[in-house]
């Protein structure tokens, strides 16, 4: 923990929470509560089936979304709503949030380990880590007092650091803390991810993986490659040209970062999510993702434990 302390003492954070209330953006949030409605009862069957136990989440538990204002973390708040789960969005950024308001929708700095430890309590027994920035100078770098204060190391290692140990000290019912980190993290040494890495964005996400490795907590990494698919909330060549997965559904599934997909549906991205909550296939496990033509499993657990388990 001494290292992640001094490395947020360089960032230089106030400390202070806002609470802020977000918008899921668009039709994509829609349509993934939609999902999540016509897929609980199904999902719930296969779970009866031996595909998932205890010591997995499922519809009615507390899941925490860190990240909740980011193309990836709008869509699983709103698929964990449509599905009944007692889903909590966390997001720093004042034009963030989920669709209701209250308790549901929190404004936290996570470079802030006190806020952190704020937004968690006994009641969450699953967490989802969205936490990621551009991998180039952006304006989210940018802080309120326009100091580039908020960029990879700050976003991807101290934030998710952060998270990690105030789940640690504060859920102890936890069932799964699920991490969006990225394709490349172990391959930094190579094009395109030597391009990719000149500003360290990845070398900070392996940083984030390595800590929730290292803690203890019942884990699962997922590792998609280009995101395609709205809500589009970065500030790249993807968000400029409304990229989109067309009829991608399928998916193209690995493990030891090994794969490199053209690219991978923000939706698909959630519905992982979503599945290594549920499935003991996931369990302690870190998977590249990407999108190819085809149905792909949407949500069907039973097919995404198949995929889980198949990946070598």
């Amino acid at each position: 923990m001494a290292t992640t302390s001094a490395a947020r003492a360089r960032v230089g954070v106030d400390g202070r929470a806002r609470r802020v209330r977000v918008r899921a953006r668009g039709g994509f949030a829609a349509s993934a509560r939609a999902w999540g409605r016509t897929s609980m009862d199904g999902w719930r069957g296969r779970r009866e089936r031996g595909r998932a136990t205890s010591a997995t989440v499922e519809p009615g538990d507390r899941v925490v979304v860190f990240g909740a204002s980011g193309g990836v973390g709008q869509i699983v708040v709103a698929m964990l709503e449509g599905a009944g789960y007692d889903a909590v969005g966390i997001s720093r950024r004042r034009s963030a949030g989920t669709p209701r308001g209250g308790e549901r929708t929190r404004g936290t700095d996570c470079r802030d380990y006190a806020a952190v430890s704020n937004a968690l309590d006994e009641r969450v027994r699953g967490v989802v880590c969205c936490l990621g920035t551009t991998a180039f100078p952006s304006a989210r770098w940018r802080d309120a007092d326009g100091k580039f204060t908020n960029g990879p190391e700050a976003t991807d290692y101290v934030s998710v650091s952060n998270v990690v140990e105030a789940a640690k000290e504060k859920c102890p019912n936890l069932k799964r803390f699920v991490l969006v980190s990225s394709v490349g993290v172990l391959r930094t040494n190579v094009m395109p991810f030597i391009i990719l890495n000149a500003f360290g964005v990845l070398k900070w996400k392996r940083e984030g993986e390595k800590t929730l490795e290292a803690s203890g907590l019942p884990y699962t990494i997922l590792r998609p490659g280009r995101l395609t698919d709205g809500p589009y909330t970065s500030y790249d060549l993807n968000t400029l040209l409304k990229a989109t997965s067309g009829t991608k559904r399928n998916v193209q599934i690995g493990t030891g970062d090994v794969l490199l997909p053209e690219a991978t549906s923000r939706i698909v991205v959630a519905q992982a999510a979503r599945a290594a909550l549920e499935s003991d296939a996931a369990l302690g496990r870190a998977f590249e993702l990407g999108s190819t033509e085809g149905e792909g499993p949407g949500s069907d657990l039973d097919k995404w434990t198949a995929l889980f388990e198949s990946a070598s």
